[in-house]
C-alpha cells in the first residue's frame, strides 16, 4: 500500500509541476507557484493522513469527508493549473 501512495504522490508531483509557467514569465512567478504548489501539497497530504487517523479512531463520516476533500482538491487544483498554463499533458 506504501508503494501505491508513493507513486501516486509523485504523479501528483509531476502533473503539479506542469502547472510552473515556462518561458516568459518572470523568476518571481515561477517561484511564487513553486511556493503555492508545494504548500497546497503538504497541506493536501497532511489532510489525508488527518482523514485516515479518522477512520482508525472509529470517525467514519469525518474521516471520508477529509479525505474526499482533499482527492477534490488535488483534482481541482491539477485541472486548474493544466488549464490556465495552457501546457497539454
Amino acid at each position: 500500500m506504501e508503494i501505491f501512495f508513493e507513486f501516486l504522490f509523485d504523479f501528483y508531483c509531476e502533473l503539479a509541476a506542469l502547472a510552473i509557467p515556462g518561458k516568459g514569465k518572470g523568476k518571481g512567478v515561477k517561484i511564487l507557484a513553486s511556493c503555492l504548489i508545494a504548500v497546497v501539497a503538504l497541506g493536501l497530504l497532511c489532510l489525508f493522513y488527518f482523514g485516515v487517523d479518522l477512520l482508525q479512531n472509529g470517525h467514519t463520516a469525518t474521516g471520508v469527508l477529509c479525505i474526499a476533500g482533499a482527492v477534490v482538491i488535488a483534482l481541482a487544483q491539477l485541472i486548474a493549473g493544466l488549464c490556465l498554463s495552457g501546457k497539454s499533458a
